[in-house]
């Protein structure tokens, strides 16, 4: 495996500036393993030597809950003892042998830092223990040793290099020192009591560590849907690229034993604002040819593995992708995360804790003067104890976000902060709970600008902001509302109790919004919405305004329609109309706007995302009242077409393909498949225009090499529209199941799953039941080396696609097709995954 950034301090240097001979003693980190007496391969006189280390990888990563990784180093959790064997070169004699194991960590490994750890071996089998690591020698025959190892539950996590220290007793001649060339991975270990990071419930340990695909919930309040996201957090090279990270981050080695350092680090590297990190960030309509749309991504992998290829920044990713990939870093790492979504998300640009929204006298916004509101925004959430803050007070879920957003201590990054700490609203506590606070918890202030420019409070909504805080929920595929661990409940004594105490803080505090007055409320209204409305047809959108005095009214209304990014951030102005209703007391009614496809089909962004607001002025009272509401047209989706089984190791062409329901011709199509164990992300390109009412498909070729329930996910995009999504669940069984009559398994119908609807239609229930690994297929290395490649599907005239096949989308090579074919012919042993390490 390549080394992807050297522990370095570039940047530390760069910030120091000039000589610095006078400051600091220059040396390379090459020098001062030249210079080390600890580090010197030295082997004198008649000492033992170490002739082969034998790790005993399958015991120690099953009861490391690591054996899920696909590199087949020794992945270790911190906290846990394991076991190792050393041959030597001869007999150890009891009498005259004295041992040492050695531990080193870092690029300058250093006993006094604590970055080697030495422990003398104790012959008589009783354990011995340096700086909470503790060995014990189990087994003694003659030239092979038996030792446990236990590490420090607070250990530094990342890669150790093995060493070992022999002498003869009443001998300076007779020494070695070796370094024995091999090396294990020490992660967070959520199943040690003692570790910060422990997680006491099973069932939530499987789900925010070892779960491996899961979901991402987008859209809106009214209109939001769950998006599959391979995590894969086990693949190569992620845990190599989560390392080099902190490495890129010049994270120090003391600082590595933290999961509030490490998420801090991790919250800068993933975005590439400050430090040309992992994933370059892009909020528009329009992208450069050669890159990857947002929302063309299905997982985290293929960018981690462009990364790791280019060591540049992967081109583009938005707030879920980022959210995505922190999850998939941070899981490998062993700290228990889960991607969570807010819905009317509030970007809180003056640390003010409110949300300004601005009219005009017309009720027209005035968007250039506005704080944004995200109909959405994906974060992250990471469960450990903060031991730099009050003990037990503040344990528990931590948000951080690695979306670039706001500077954090100078950098682009986020948190982590504590749930308890936003419940309540403490918003000086570390790290930027104020900014989180106001995402979730800030009030909505309507000004009036007038045309003479000054500007006046119109009115304060206290309910919109931070709605139906979503995950997974925990071994199932339905959403899970989280939103009582930010708030208390909208309106309830507690929370209004938090947000004046929050206003204490506010850099506007002495405006003194909330003792302005205001008035009683005259009207309420809602927002009718066009998010059924096919791409191309004509839309009505709307507003119900009730009068709520006991006196008759007069309302003006204004309302806007405006393309729109998630984001809030109004594109194009589509349409504005002034109406007028005159309302008895308690009476409502339903003003309409018709907006015909000519007037947006020429401006729609491919997100398919609108923003409509109303502004109503009461002409008695001449008060104003505003609202508005982001909106997409109807979510379209893709079909699998599915067996109720495959085979493992056998290649299967699954079909999977998009309706063109809309009166749009799509140019630039593009399908986006990714299934971990069963089909690398491939994009197959479709060559022709695809017109009105016509159907495109392609055939997905799967090599499964795990056994159970496997999911895959697509996407689909073109220059008019994008984030189609399709999603299905595929049985594979072992080679010996498939030739049976019945095929060894009960018939399963398993459909295809499509997320089209709000939230619904999840993938059936039997995939969070487990897996097998077939053994034999991991060992014979039949992996697919289609994942950089591009399919050219070239429909043509013909009804079916014609894979281009010099475009390089075959599944396999043929090196990888005979060795499959072989095992395929010679059978395998399938064995079952560990409870808590299957999906």
């Amino acid at each position: 495996m390549k080394q992807l950034f050297r522990a370095t301090r570039t940047v530390r240097d760069k910030m120091l500036g000039g000589e610095q001979d006078g400051r600091r003693v220059l040396l390379s980190d090459e020098e001062y393993r030249d210079k080390s007496a600890a580090l010197t391969f030295v082997t004198e006189g008649k000492a033992l030597t170490v002739e082969s280390v034998d790790f005993l990888l399958e015991v120690n990563r099953s009861d490391h809950h690591t054996d899920e990784f696909e590199q087949e180093d020794l992945v270790l959790r911190r906290g846990q003892a394991f076991s190792f064997k050393l041959h030597f070169d001869r007999a150890v004699n009891k009498k005259s042998d004295i041992l040492f194991i050695k531990f080193a960590y870092g690029s300058r490994p250093q006993e006094s830092k604590g970055t080697i750890i030495r422990l003398p071996i104790n012959l008589d089998g009783s354990p011995s223990t340096t700086d909470n690591w503790q060995v014990t020698m189990t087994d003694l025959g003659g030239n092979v040793m038996t030792l446990c190892v236990t590490s420090e539950a607070d250990s530094m996590i990342g890669k150790y290099e093995l060493l070992f220290e022999t002498k003869l007793r009443d001998s300076e001649k007779d020494f070695a020192n070796q370094d024995l060339d091999t090396f294990f991975y020490l992660l967070f270990n959520p199943w040690e009591k003692e570790d910060v990071v422990y997680m006491e419930d099973e069932g939530e340990r499987e789900e925010y560590v070892v779960r491996d695909t899961g979901y991402i919930w987008v859209g809106s309040v009214k209109d939001n849907r769950a998006r599959p996201w391979n995590f894969g957090q086990f693949e190569t090279p992620v845990l190599d690229v989560a390392l080099g990270l902190l490495d890129k981050g010049e994270l120090a080695d003391t600082g590595r034993n933290s999961a509030v350092s490490i998420i801090r680090c991790l919250s800068a590297l993933v975005n590439s604002m400050d430090d040309n990190g992992l994933l370059e960030g892009r909020w528009t309509s329009e992208y450069p040819k050669g890159c990857t749309r947002p929302s063309d991504w299905t997982g985290s992998v293929p960018i981690i593995e462009e990364f790791y290829r280019t060591g540049r920044p992967v081109k583009f990713g938005q707030c879920w992708v980022f959210s995505g990939v922190i999850t998939t870093l941070l899981r490998c790492l062993g700290i228990p995360t889960r991607s969570v979504t807010n819905f009317e998300s509030a970007h809180d640009t003056d640390c003010s804790m409110t949300i300004d929204r601005h009219f005009n006298e017309e009720g027209e916004p005035v968007e250039d003067l506005n704080d944004s509101v995200w109909n959405f925004h994906v974060w992250n959430e990471s469960y450990f104890r903060r031991l730099d803050l009050p003990r037990g007070r503040y344990d528990g879920w931590q948000a951080h976000d690695a979306t670039p957003q706001e500077l954090s201590e100078g950098v682009m990054r986020c948190g982590p902060t504590p749930l308890a700490a936003v419940r309540e609203g403490e918003v000086y506590l570390n790290y930027d709970t104020g900014f989180v606070f106001s995402e979730v918890n800030g009030d909505k202030i309507d000004w009036m600008v007038c045309q003479d420019g000054s500007m006046k409070v119109s009115n304060i909504n206290r309910h919109s902001i931070g709605r139906y805080i979503s995950t997974k929920a925990v071994g199932s595929s339905e959403r899970l509302d989280i939103t009582y661990l930010y708030k208390y409940p909208e309106g309830s004594p507690e929370e209004r109790r938090v947000v004046e105490f929050v206003e204490q803080f506010s850099t506007r505090r002495k405006q003194n919004i909330y003792r302005k007055e205001i008035g009683k409320k005259e009207i309420d209204f809602d927002l009718l919405l066009a998010n059924e409305t096919v791409p191309g047809d004509d839309l009505e959108v709307g507003v119900k305004v009730k009068n709520l005095t006991s006196d008759p009214i007069k309302v003006k209304v204004t309302l806007t329609l405006a393309s729109t990014f998630y984001t809030g951030v109004a594109a194009k102005t589509l349409k504005g109309e002034i109406q007028e209703a005159s309302l008895a007391a308690d009476q409502e009614t339903i003003l309409k706007m018709v907006v015909v496809a000519d007037d947006y089909v020429s401006t729609l962004n491919p997100e398919l995302k609108f923003k409509l607001t109303a502004a109503c002025r009461v002409v008695e009272s001449n008060r104003f009242y505003a609202d508005s509401e982001t909106f997409t047209l109807k979510f379209l989706s893709l079909e699998f077409d599915v067996p109720k089984k495959v085979c493992s190791r056998i290649e299967t062409k699954v079909p999977l393909t998009f309706k063109n329901v809309t009166k749009l011709r799509l140019h630039n199509c593009v399908f986006q498949v990714e299934g971990p164990y069963i089909v690398k992300a491939k994009s197959y390109h479709i060559r022709k225009v695809v017109n009105p009412g016509d159907d495109v498909s392609v055939d997905v070729v799967l090599l499964p090499y795990r056994l159970g329930n496997r999911v895959i996910s697509a996407t689909f995009s073109s220059n008019e529209i994008a984030d189609v999504l399709g999603e299905a669940v595929v049985h594979v069984v072992s080679k010996a199941e498939w030739d049976e009559p019945d095929g060894g398994v009960e018939a399963m119908e398993v459909e295809s799953a499509v997320r089209g609807g709000a939230g619904d239609g999840l993938i059936d229930k039997r995939v969070e039941s487990g897996a097998v690994i077939d053994k034999e297929a991991e060992s014979g290395a039949v992996t697919d080396k289609g994942a950089e490649s591009e399919a050219i599907i070239d429909k043509g005239a013909e009804s079916e696609a014609n894979i281009d096949k010099e475009a390089g989308t075959e599944a396999l090579n043929d090196k990888e097709r005979i060795a499959a074919e072989e095992m395929g012919e010679n059978g395998g042993e399938e064995t079952n995954h560990k409870e808590n390490g299957s999906d």
